[in-house]
């Protein structure tokens, strides 16, 4: 598939309709690079607290670790030894963003990664000389019962809004997630709104949307009446201002709480 065949296909991948988006750089390329030490130990990114706990965001604060794809091919790995590989990702990926994953823990010279497919908090390893690492202090967490997205930058909040989130037949997944795509509608008044992030996450209950994989995003919205309500296929709407702003400053990478 072509870049811009790709491009079309945004909305499909997203769970949105056949629109043509521009892919914008979500802030990937301003993070300074950071390179551990080879053998170095990385701490695991803890999990999410069951129902979304809001005492235990401090202990969270800490800077995120992202991997971005040196090459246009990354080769995954289901063990750290190379003793087989289970699959490719190309870089750019379907939409043109630039291939990153979010590191949860290392082994010697090797990472390992959530991974932006199915079946949902897929986990994998890559080898740490094919990508890049840079860290993020930025993290955001949906509450799927409270209809609320917060947006942290380490431990201040940066911001909390109300929410559109899934039906009860075609639900937001749950879950520990990435940005995996920054991306612009042609016509920031549509159903969309301005900007649409992609994330790592698919619908569990739709295994395709018009054409697409299913892949869940946080984007904007023309019905601010479905804010804090069940309304979407599975994606997470919030306000225009709101989608505009975390845009501008949420890299590909940053991490997504999605809880219930």
């Amino acid at each position: 598939m072509t870049r811009g065949a790709a491009i079309g296909l945004v909305a499909a991948m997203l769970a949105i309709g056949a629109l043509r988006w521009a892919v914008v750089g979500g802030g990937d390329a301003t993070p300074p690079p950071y390179e551990p030490p080879l053998g170095s130990a990385l701490v695991p990114m803890p999990a999410p607290p069951a129902g979304g706990a809001q005492a235990s965001d401090d202990a969270i604060a800490a800077p995120s670790l992202v991997a971005s794809a040196r090459t246009n091919a990354i080769t995954l790995y289901a063990r750290p030894d190379g003793a087989a590989s289970s699959s490719t990702l190309d870089s750019p990926g379907d939409l043109g963003s630039p291939r990153v994953f979010l590191v949860l823990g290392r082994a010697g010279e090797w990472l390992q990664v959530l991974l932006p497919i199915r079946p949902n908090e897929s986990i994998g390893w890559v080898r740490a000389i094919d990508v890049s690492l840079r860290t993020t202090s930025f993290r955001v967490r949906v509450e799927l019962g409270a209809h609320r997205i917060t947006v942290w930058d380490g431990a201040t909040v940066v911001l909390r809004a109300p929410a559109g989130i899934g039906r009860a037949m075609t639900s937001t997944p749950t879950g520990l997630y990435f940005v995996t795509d920054l991306l612009r509608p042609p016509d920031a008044g549509d159903l969309y709104g301005p900007y649409a992030l992609g994330l790592s996450a698919y619908s569990e209950r739709l295994n395709e949307f018009r054409g697409g994989p299913g892949q869940i995003g946080i984007h904007g919205t023309n019905d601010p009446q479905g804010l804090g309500r069940d309304v979407s296929h599975g994606c997470i709407r919030i306000a225009n201002d709101q989608i505009t702003r975390i845009a501008h400053l949420l890299p590909l990478g940053t991490p997504v709480f999605i809880t219930r």
